[in-house]
């Protein structure tokens, strides 16, 4: 991630941070899974041509990120037209970006472990200040994998880290990242876990599975 585009997630406004891959698809296979109607993503496929950008260029593309558009293209219909007949393709995704206030409280420590390099988070404590977060707001809770874009409006890891070492409140700006099977109740958007009875066999049946894409 650069330092720019950082630099304008953490000044812009929580919700959506827009992002752009560029494909050369000659082999017609991105090596992408998403809902037509939703074009939320649901995979990426290991190795394949979007996943070998994203280790190339330090991004990602994970389920729950949203295609916004191709080659300019917003329609819905458009977009999926670009994806199967154009060569190269500017896509551009969105991605859930969250502004998490924590107070701290004696006793209590922040709880989470990052990568110093990227600030990605690696572990998340039991009782501490995140995890205490995270129950009080499951739809916005912070997993591993998540990325703190800022601290405090600091984008600079070494300023962040005095930060949050010097200040009693802190906003923290974090980017959703990939998540781990079974790590997030909730889903990665925030959404509800999915019925104990798959089959509907004890109540209601589930809901028909929204149709989706390979590309």
């Amino acid at each position: 991630m650069g330092a720019s585009l950082r630099q304008a997630w953490a000044e812009g406004i929580s919700g959506q941070a827009l992002f752009v891959v560029y494909l050369d698809n000659e082999e017609k296979s991105i090596g992408l899974e998403f809902e037509t109607d939703s074009l939320e993503v649901k995979a990426v496929t290991p190795g394949g041509l979007l996943d070998r950008y994203c280790q190339q260029e330090n991004e990602f593309v994970c389920p729950g990120d949203r295609i916004y558009s191709v080659n300019d293209f917003t329609d819905k219909t458009d977009i999926i037209r670009q994806l199967k007949e154009q060569p190269q393709l500017e896509i551009m995704f969105s991605k859930l970006i969250v502004d998490v206030k924590i107070i701290k409280r004696p006793g209590k420590k922040l709880g989470a472990a990052t990568d110093p390099k990227t600030f990605t988070i690696l572990k998340i404590a039991d009782e501490s200040l995140i995890d205490d977060w995270n129950k009080q707001n499951p739809k916005e809770r912070i997993c591993i994998g998540d990325t703190v874009i800022a601290v405090n409006g600091v984008v600079d890891k070494d300023k962040a880290v005095q930060e949050i070492g010097s200040k009693e409140e802190l906003l923290l700006r974090v980017m959703r990242g990939p998540r781990r099977d079974g790590q997030d109740p909730m889903g990665s958007m925030g959404k509800l876990p999915a019925p104990k009875d798959p089959d509907g066999k004890k109540g209601k049946p589930p809901p028909p599975e929204k149709p989706t894409m390979k590309m």
